[in-house]
């Protein structure tokens, strides 16, 4: 018995598989042992889509229809190809995780906003570019997508980006492109968290979901449901779930996991059986037609991999698996929601020391994230604040250059300057920038490269510095990191680092 055949006759159980366990021949075979859909953690998200390089690089060409990139999302996709996995797509529209240069005009972030026409003509360019390749090489791969994510916040529309140069219509404005997209049986989610709480439930239904009902937009809720060993009471989670379902659209659980951060026996039995209250809210509705869930998705594999563990600071332990794919009671209780208990078989995976190693991953990749990543974050952001040291003090300035040449990281300024003079004395440097909730820290030595092209590939990215610096002058200066590790943090995810 497992988990797909068991909730067969009722929904769809998945889990979110990361870079990391697709790299993983025993994370691969587990979820095709146990779960009958899946999710990409993080590699399909917007900022994984839009090719930065490309798009900064050739504004004008791309400016109504930015470049799009799939290096990411290919290894999933031929992964759910080749092992007959169906998956959901997500996220197409979101705040986080989508570059800030996407909504400038030029994708230039020291310029201003882009215009409204413009955003709508990138926005539909992204989404029919996104589902048309998924749809024209993967054909049936992808059964449901999470058009726009986490538009709700503090009581109304969440004032990110999309919603400062589209206005709250920007929801519906891409479910209507992804509606005139999408391939026939394909199924379209407004997803977000915390749903079950009583004013954001209401706030999803009169906003979001009824207008995109009554226009034939939208298939389904998604119900993140990221909960806690006390919240939300299970009545509110009941009464949200029926109420999304009397619109008579799907529901799916779609982040599931169940932070808990005592190991102990007693601890993970009531882990268990709050798993098993839920479960039997989420069959009932199902079986007497309250709400028409679809699927029910848990947010990772294993306890090991969770992202909750880096959001909550402290190790939790939320999920039915853990170690080697070894099942927890909460699985078996889980099971007993829909499966007689002396039908209930004890579950028991195999695979070699070697299958639960990553495999085929480049090293760079290892700590999930790139260089590219790094210097695209920093691009981005525009201005980012750089530490140095003079004697036993330590001196921070704003900063706005950033370069990625010969697959180094560089920064510029003038010799004349402190800062320069700082890091001849002592190289040590540490970088930092914040954007939509997440962090940078880049820490190493900065060295100073004295060759024209190098300082020529900087000024080329900066044109406007071309009036106070020449390549050939003897002012111009381009340093770049070596020794150096550079780690992204957030409360919403564990930390990445690569080491270049």
């Amino acid at each position: 018995m497992n988990l797909k055949t068991a909730f067969a006759p009722y929904f769809k159980v998945g889990a979110a598989m990361s870079r990391w366990n697709l790299h993983t021949p025993a994370h691969v075979e587990f979820l095709s042992q146990q779960f009958s859909s899946y999710t990409v953690e993080n590699d399909m998200k917007p900022m994984y889509f839009l090719d930065g390089k490309k798009n900064r690089m050739e504004s004008e060409k791309y400016n109504l229809a930015p470049a799009l990139t799939f290096e990411h999302a290919i290894p999933y996709l031929e992964m759910a190809k080749a092992k007959g996995i169906p998956m959901r797509g997500h996220t197409l529209v979101w705040h986080g995780q989508t570059p800030q240069w996407f909504f400038y005009e030029n994708y230039n972030t020291s310029g201003k906003l882009a215009s409204r026409e413009t955003m709508l003509a990138r926005m539909e360019n992204y989404i029919k570019g996104v589902l048309g390749f998924v749809q024209d090489n993967y054909p049936g791969v992808i059964y449901a997508w999470d058009v726009v994510n986490e538009a709700i916040n503090d009581g109304g529309f969440r004032d990110s980006l999309w919603f400062k140069v589209l206005g709250k219509d920007f929801i519906e404005k891409a479910f209507e492109f992804a509606r005139k997209y999408a391939a026939p049986g394909v199924s379209l989610f407004y997803n977000d968290y915390e749903s079950a709480t009583e004013w954001k439930r209401d706030c999803i239904l009169k906003d979001i979901l009824i207008p995109l009902k009554e226009k034939g937009l939208v298939d389904g809720m998604g119900m993140q449901s990221h909960l806690l060993m006390d919240h939300p009471d299970f009545k509110d989670f009941k009464t949200a779930l029926e109420m999304y379902g009397a619109l008579g659209i799907e529901v799916q659980i779609t982040e599931l996991d169940l932070h808990n951060a005592d190991p102990s026996e007693e601890s993970m039995h009531q882990l268990a059986m709050r798993y098993q209250e839920l479960f039997r809210i989420i069959v009932e509705a199902k079986k007497s037609g309250k709400a028409n869930v679809t699927a029910v998705t848990f947010w990772n594999l294993l306890d090991e991999n969770s992202w909750l563990s880096g959001f909550r600071k402290e190790t939790s332990y939320p999920l039915l698996f853990h170690g080697k794919c070894e099942a927890k009671e909460a699985y078996y209780e889980v099971l007993k929601v829909v499966v007689p208990e002396d039908q209930i078989d004890p579950w028991k995976f195999e695979a070699s020391e070697e299958d639960f190693q990553a495999q085929g991953m480049p090293e760079e990749n290892k700590g999930g994230i790139t260089m590219q990543e790094v210097y695209e974050f920093l691009k981005e952001v525009g201005v980012y604040y750089l530490a140095t040291v003079e004697g036993d003090q330590p001196r921070v300035r704003p900063f706005g250059t950033i370069d990625l040449f010969e697959g180094k990281l560089y920064i510029q300024t003038g010799k004349v300057k402190e800062v320069s003079k700082q890091l001849q004395k002592n190289p040590k440097a540490e970088i930092c920038a914040f954007a939509e909730g997440r962090w940078l820290r880049v820490a190493g030595e900065l060295i100073r490269d004295d060759r024209i092209e190098a300082k020529e590939h900087m000024l080329e990215a900066y044109p406007h510095l071309k009036g106070m610096y020449s390549a050939e002058d003897d002012n111009t200066e381009v340093l770049y990191f070596r020794n150096a590790t550079a780690t992204f943090s957030s409360f919403g995810a564990p930390s990445r680092s690569i080491q270049f």
